[in-house]
């Protein structure tokens, strides 16, 4: 989630010798926006400063939280481009305040609000190694557990928050219904699409359609065909490259999205039965995508799962 939180349009004024007379000497436009998704990725708060003036020099943020962690950045003289900065918040604190400077002088301030965050139960259905836990590693907000398959196993996923369903080929009738319930509470699904028998799990849990399995090595690779977004943590949207990924039939154009350079959805998102359901259409392996992918990958999951973990209290 972006908050664009502060604007601020003002005039410098200078007086010359003859107090009488006052000339506007610069025109300053200071725009700060908060990414809250970093919330979840990190413990911090992404701030992103922009101004527009090429005099200004010595621009500095101070910013402190309410449990004492303080720090500064100095953007210096370059107002061309955005400023992106990480203020680390700890579990307990609920605030930051922002003091913006210029030579030592405080231009504006501004109090930031830090919603709580709740940690999440995730299942991991995968039958071999999961490449999907890696993007979990090292972060508080997620307890996670691999649960493998079997034809004649009985599931409960209710001790769950989330669940991801990685390189899960035979959907039994026990996994089906338990899946279902679990949609019913309206949790949180990711499915890594993968070759199975969709037409019939089209019926049982709105699975989309497979037509055919497309690309077939790193000498060819597609490319994003549009914008990524600003909310997402990634900045190397250029760089994702996808070598193989599953053309999708009879989907619902209102529910796909980011398009590759064949016109094909990477990304079906549905709400089923009360859950937000996502379906990528390719994997985390080397075959499919690069290694930068994993980004992207990370960014649509912290999408599905945000409202979930951090607590609007406003």
């Amino acid at each position: 989630m972006i908050r664009s939180l502060f604007l601020v349009s003002f005039f410098l004024m200078s007086c010359n010798n003859d107090s009488s007379e006052i000339a506007i000497s610069k025109d300053i436009d200071f725009n700060i926006m908060v990414n809250d998704y970093k919330l979840v990725d990190s413990d911090s708060l992404q701030v992103k400063l922009s101004y527009h003036n090429p005099d200004l020099r010595n621009i500095e943020m101070d910013w402190s939280t309410n449990d004492i962690i303080n720090g500064k950045f100095d953007f210096g003289s370059d107002s061309l481009n955005t400023h992106v900065r990480n203020i680390p918040v700890s579990i307990d604190a609920d605030s930051v305040l922002i003091d913006l400077k210029q030579d030592g002088l405080s231009i504006t301030s501004l109090s930031i609000k830090v919603e709580p965050r709740n940690q999440q139960r995730v299942i991991i259905l995968n039958n071999n190694e999961s490449s999907f836990a890696n993007l979990l590693y090292n972060n508080r907000l997620f307890q996670y557990d691999i649960v493998k398959t079997e034809s004649f196993k009985k599931y409960d996923f209710s001790g769950y928050d989330i669940l991801i369903v990685e390189g899960i080929k035979d959907f039994s009738d026990n996994l089906i219904r338990e899946i279902q319930k679990f949609m019913l509470g309206k949790k949180p699904i990711l499915y890594f699409i993968d070759n199975v028998d969709s037409e019939y799990l089209s019926k049982t849990l709105d699975y989309p359609k497979v037509k055919a399995l497309r690309g077939t090595s790193k000498n060819q690779f597609f490319k994003f065909e549009e914008e990524y977004p600003v909310k997402y943590l990634s900045n190397n949207s250029k760089a994702f490259q996808v070598y193989r990924f599953y053309e999708l039939k009879d989907y619902n154009s209102d529910e796909a999205y980011f398009n590759i350079s064949t016109n094909d959805p990477l990304v079906i998102k549905k709400n089923i039965l009360g859950s937000n359901v996502i379906f990528l259409a390719t994997k985390i392996d080397g075959e499919w995508t690069n290694n930068i992918f994993n980004e992207f990958i990370y960014d649509i999951f912290i999408e599905l799962v945000f409202n979930q973990i951090v607590v609007n209290e406003s």
